[in-house]
């Protein structure tokens, strides 16, 4: 297994296993989810039930998929997938003027934006780049320093994409008090 793969697995491993840990914390946190899937898709509460439940059994199928190394090629590519039609949904409510908190992870009140667009288009781009480096040949051998180093780098990675609302928030223009 070759430092890209390894990195690119734990990423997309903490990335899904953050989202659906956000959604599954408690009933608050999944009726949040729901709510704001019936505000970005403009459909009805079963239906958007219905989608959030297939989303988070997507999410729970790219973690173990991701988990088990037989099966990594079907977990980067269902990673991709599910992270495109994330991306579109959010695309598409951006483009009709529905505004929603964004409850990717469960707990930001932050309401979606450009940034989670690029955000879903990175992690594709790191599910995709995995899957090709898994299907491109023999592994390669990783030695304990690199696999180390490449773990502490996944780890600040998935922290900073699961935080971005509030890093986001950081960086906003305030208005000068009175």
């Amino acid at each position: 297994m070759s430092y890209v793969i390894l990195g690119c697995r734990l990423l997309l491993l903490g990335i899904f296993l953050a989202s659906l840990a956000g959604k599954v914390r408690g009933r608050q946190a999944f009726r949040e989810f729901v709510a704001a899937t019936v505000t970005l898709l403009a459909v009805r509460s079963v239906p958007a039930r219905r989608l959030a439940l297939l989303a988070m059994a997507a999410e729970a199928a790219i973690v173990v998929l991701l988990a088990v190394p037989a099966t990594l090629p079907a977990g980067f590519a269902l990673a991709a997938f599910t992270l495109g039609g994330f991306g579109y949904a959010l695309a598409r409510a951006l483009r009709q003027g529905r505004a929603a908190p964004c409850r990717c992870f469960g707990s930001s009140s932050a309401p979606i934006g450009g940034r989670h667009v690029i955000r879903n288009l990175v992690l594709i781009a790191a599910a995709v780049t995995a899957l090709v480096a898994t299907l491109g040949g023999a592994p390669q051998a990783v030695g304990t320093p690199g696999m180390i180093i490449t773990a502490l780098a996944a780890l600040v990675c998935v922290v900073l994409v699961t935080r971005l609302d509030d890093i986001a928030e950081l960086f906003r223009p305030t208005v000068a008090g009175r």
